[in-house]
């Protein structure tokens, strides 16, 4: 049975975008489990609207980076939205 911790990542998400990623306005549906021995970390990420929309796969990569040296062991996937 899956276990959820999101309340425990969702302190350390939001820390790490406050501090590097002043492009996000904010995230939600932030989802943290696991199943066995397997973690895994999903949310929606929405920008700024004075964001240039070129430089968000940039901005998603290195958010990616930054996540997987917090988690190292856990499978994340961000869904941006559409603009």
């Amino acid at each position: 049975m899956p276990f959820d911790f999101s309340d425990e990542y969702k302190e350390i998400v939001q820390n790490i975008l406050s501090d590097r990623f002043p492009q996000v306005s904010k995230i939600y549906d932030l989802k943290a489990r696991s199943k066995g021995e397997r973690k895994f970390l999903e949310f929606r990420l929405e920008f700024k609207k004075d964001s240039h929309p070129l430089e968000d796969p940039k901005i998603l990569e290195s958010l990616l980076d930054d996540l997987k040296q917090e988690f190292p062991y856990t499978e994340i996937i961000i869904y941006p939205n559409q603009r």
